[in-house]
């Protein structure tokens, strides 16, 4: 017997849900958005084709040719380099909405603004979700998902990681990434286009919990894309950052001196390509920075411009941009 898939009724909506929508006059309510976050991180990353279906390849030379000093009339050993092939997967993300075509008939002049509403929606939980896994994201842990930073850099002692001291179930990290070909970038399946997409999904029968048909119409929102670290060296991460030192002053004990931190940090990244590195830290990090700013002495974080937006914190010369997606509950890291 051929299986039927079922309708949760939890997931669909009903008659006076779809009512909240609309005013007496029939005119959509502006909704304010308050489930929205902010994850610039997504307005940063480059993009590019991946060379498989499921992921992108790189090669990385893993180590140099031994060289040696020669003398008269002695040959010089044969060596050569090492390299490496890693493979970043690309993940399918999805969501999907269903509506009985019967609340189209009743309510057709309404329709197309629901729909569109409901799919600002749907993108904005996938570009949350997709902030999250860029941090956090483990083929690990979730085999149809991404392989994001953490698991790249998760430990306190590795190479690009600087310990804050911060231990417990109470910390956070704060991240340099130099985007680029070559660097870090965003990818998408081979012979397929960037970006998220939005199909609307014509009349055809769902089934309900009893495995009842019934005809509906569909929205599938959708986002082929994966992450690739070609450069480790792009990448540095200030992990065990203890959320609640940071309102604490200079002087104050358990201060956490980002001032220092970062200037360690920056300095990990390649000096060539140091100049287009970003932060990324959470709001509470942002806060921190920004009141230490006022120390005496402290004259590394100013007000510039980026992407025509005024007033973006720079930091040694790199915008700092906040990311919401960024856990204030980071279990510590430990020595590998």
């Amino acid at each position: 017997m051929a299986y039927t898939p079922k309708m949760d009724a939890g997931n669909v909506r009903t008659l006076m849900e779809w009512g909240q929508h609309f005013d007496k006059s029939g005119k959509p309510h502006n909704i304010i958005e308050l489930m929205s976050a902010e994850n610039t991180i997504l307005d940063d990353i480059l993009w590019r084709e991946a060379t498989d279906y499921d992921g992108h390849r790189t090669t990385v030379r893993s180590g140099l040719p031994k060289v040696y000093w020669r003398r008269l009339y002695r040959g010089t050993p044969v060596s050569k380099s090492a390299i490496s092939a890693i493979k970043d997967p690309v993940g399918m993300l999805e969501g999907r909405s269903v509506l009985d075509v019967k609340l189209l008939d009743i309510h057709q002049s309404q329709a197309k603004a629901y729909r569109e509403a409901e799919a600002r929606a749907f993108t904005e939980a996938m570009r949350q979700e997709l902030a999250l896994a860029i941090f956090y994201g483990s083929i690990k842990g979730n085999p149809d998902g991404i392989h994001g930073l953490d698991p790249r850099y998760a430990y306190k002692n590795a190479p690009q990681v600087i310990d804050a001291g911060g231990t417990g179930a109470n910390c956070t990290s704060m991240w340099g990434i130099v985007w680029g070909d070559n660097e870090v970038s965003g990818i998408f399946p081979k012979d397929s286009q960037a970006g998220l997409k939005h199909k609307p999904i014509a009349e055809y029968d769902a089934y309900d919990d009893l495995g009842n048909a019934f005809r509906a119409v569909g929205d599938l929102i959708e986002w082929n894309v994966g992450l690739t670290v070609r450069d480790w060296r792009c990448v540095v991460r200030i992990c065990n950052i203890p959320t609640a030192n940071l309102m604490k002053a200079k002087g104050e004990a358990g201060f956490v001196d980002l001032h220092r931190l970062t200037i360690q940090a920056k300095n990990m990244v390649p000096p060539e390509k140091r100049t287009r590195m970003k932060w990324y830290c959470n709001q509470d990090v942002m806060t921190a920075l920004e009141m230490q700013a006022t120390d005496a002495g402290n004259v590394h974080l100013h007000y510039g411009e980026l992407f025509n937006s005024k007033g973006v914190p720079f930091l040694h010369g790199a915008a700092v941009r906040q990311n919401d997606a960024i856990l204030t509950t980071e279990t510590a890291l430990v020595t590998a």
